[in-house]
Formats: C-alpha cells, structure tokens, sequence
C-alpha cells in the first residue's frame, strides 16, 4: 500500500488501465469510471483519460508507464496478464501511486487485488448445473479467453464442482465472453455433439450467444447459467414465461467494480488500511429474485447492478 498523501487542492490523479474495451462489460467500465471522476467523487479526483490496451500486455505496461510519468496518485488496473505488469506496478508504488487491480487481478504485492472470488463464481455455476443434471450426462462449456486470469479462475471452479458431480465436459471452446463468437461456437459444438444436457457458461454474453444457437438449431432450450446482463434476465425471463420449467441462475459481476476500486484507492490513501486484498461479497439472481432484478425499459447492454445515474441510463440504455 502507498503511503497515506493529503488531498491535493484539485483532488487526486486517478487513471484507469484497461486490458480492453471491446464489448459491453468493459464499455461500462468506462462509463462507470467517467461517472464516478464526474459526479459521485469529484471532489475528491480528477481524471486522466482512460487508456485501453486492446489485449496487449506490452501495450498496457506502456500506457502503466506513462501514468507515472504524468504523477498519477492513482491507478486503476483491469489487468491482461496476472504476473507481467507486476514490474511496472512496483515503479508506480515506488513513486507513491495507489495502485489498485480489480476484475482480472495481478499477483503483485505492490497492489491491493478488489474483486469478486471468480473461482467460486465458477464453483457455484457449475454447482447449481449439476443439480440440473445427474451424474454420466454430458454438456459443453462455453469459456471466456484461455490464460486470462478471470477466465482461468471461473473454469477451472466450475471444472472441479462439475467433475465432484460426474458431469462429462465433452467439447468446451472460448467465447470473449462474446454474443456472437459464442453463437457460432455454440452451433458448432451443438451440431457436433446432440446427446449434451446443458451448457456451463462462464457469462458475459456468451449465455445469450448460445440460446441464439439452440433456437436457431430449433431445439428446447438446455439449461445454462448466466451473468446479469439485462440481456441475460429478460431472454431468461421470456423462456420462463414460455416454458415454467425452464429457469436459470446468474452471478453479478458488475462494471461498478471500477468505482469500488476507486473509493478503496481514496480511503488507502487517506490512511485507512484495507489490507492487501479487498473480496466483495457475490450477488446472486434465481427465478425467486428475477423480476426484481430485470430492467424491462433498458436494452440488453446494461450489466447489473449500476452506478449510472437515472438520466444516463435513459440516454443510453433505452430499450
């Protein structure tokens, strides 16, 4: 942790580094730091222009190096590698800048890790499609980017819950978390292997990519667990409503986790030591809770729950 430091006059230099950007989740982190530097501490910060790496973990040290050089006080990082940015971390928290890692975390000691515990994510997803299932029936799974610390984490908790039940992975690919790369992979694994029970989804988008797919094969929709995109819960919803036996799980991960970064980066550095790890506390959505949850007047882009004021919602996210 950096020392404590006085607020400056004009608040604290805060930057965001993130891995990438290209697809909702990661467009609300944006919007969620923006909201956060311009309305709910801006007393208390002012903010550089968010950086995005685009899956390059060259560029993303890079852009890490020229923060310190702009004497930052904090920096904010969605990592694209656990342990390589762990060098330049150590420079920023030479120079006396909080840095705090959240979503796909870093294995250094320099930064304080806030997140959610994406392993049990992972175990309680693959948990609950096990008690959809019994033992012998085989799925496929749906993951997000091989090596990507949050993905690696979710898989390998789902793994072990599903592998704990005998439920038989028989084809798994990765999705980026991503609609459409998870439609066409769900096609394919569909077609190629007819005799599967369910899917195990990691989340993202990838849970509404495959039950496109079944409903372009023209099948019944298998069981899959979600994440709470608006997306997710409104396409859950409808399935329910045409068949009640159908129904869902889903973990909230949401892009708001930038700004709980940024209030434990302001607390540390005004003397409040929260240690070197920081884990929130994982919501969950089932059908009792599903109504209550989905946003019927907003578009399926919206994560859940949100940050955004009122009014920004209705600009952008309008149904």
């Amino acid at each position: 942790m950096a020392p404590p430091k006085a607020q400056p006059s004009g608040g604290y230099k805060v930057a965001l580094s993130d891995s990438f950007t290209d697809n909702t989740w990661r467009t609300q982190v944006t919007q969620e730091f923006n909201n956060a530097c311009q309305n709910t501490y801006k007393d208390k910060i002012t903010c550089l222009p968010a950086a995005d790496a685009n899956h390059d973990t060259g560029t993303q040290i890079s852009q890490i190096s020229g923060f310190i050089s702009q004497g930052v006080d904090i920096l904010i990082i969605d990592a694209n590698d656990a342990s390589a940015l762990n060098p330049v971390i150590e420079q920023a928290a030479k120079a006396g800048i909080q840095v705090v890692d959240f979503d796909n975390n870093t294995t250094s000691p320099y930064a304080i890790h806030l997140g959610e515990d994406q392993k049990e994510i992972g175990k309680l997803g693959g948990e609950w499609l096990a008690g959809m299932l019994k033992s012998g029936d085989e799925i496929i799974s749906l993951d997000g980017i091989t090596g990507n610390p949050t993905s690696d984490q979710r898989q390998a908790g789902a793994d072990a819950a599903l592998q704990a039940a005998g439920i038989k992975i028989v084809a798994r690919g990765d999705t980026k978390w991503d609609k459409a790369t998870a439609q066409t992979l769900a096609t394919t694994l569909l077609t190629a292997n007819p005799n599967v029970k369910a899917i195990y989804s990691q989340g993202g988008d990838a849970s509404l990519g495959a039950i496109a797919a079944m409903h372009q094969l023209g099948m019944k929709v298998l069981p899959i667990p979600g994440e709470a995109s608006n997306g997710f819960l409104k396409a859950w919803q409808k399935e329910h409503a045409a068949d009640p036996n159908f129904t869902s799980w889903a973990f909230a991960s949401p892009p708001q986790l930038v700004v709980n970064a940024i209030d434990t980066a302001i607390k540390a550095l005004g003397g409040t030591d929260p240690g070197n790890s920081v884990m929130l506390d994982i919501p969950t959505i089932t059908q009792d809770n599903l109504d209550q949850s989905v946003k019927p007047n907003l578009n399926d882009n919206l994560w859940l729950p949100t940050m955004l004021p009122d009014d920004f919602l209705a600009k952008n996210y309008a149904a």
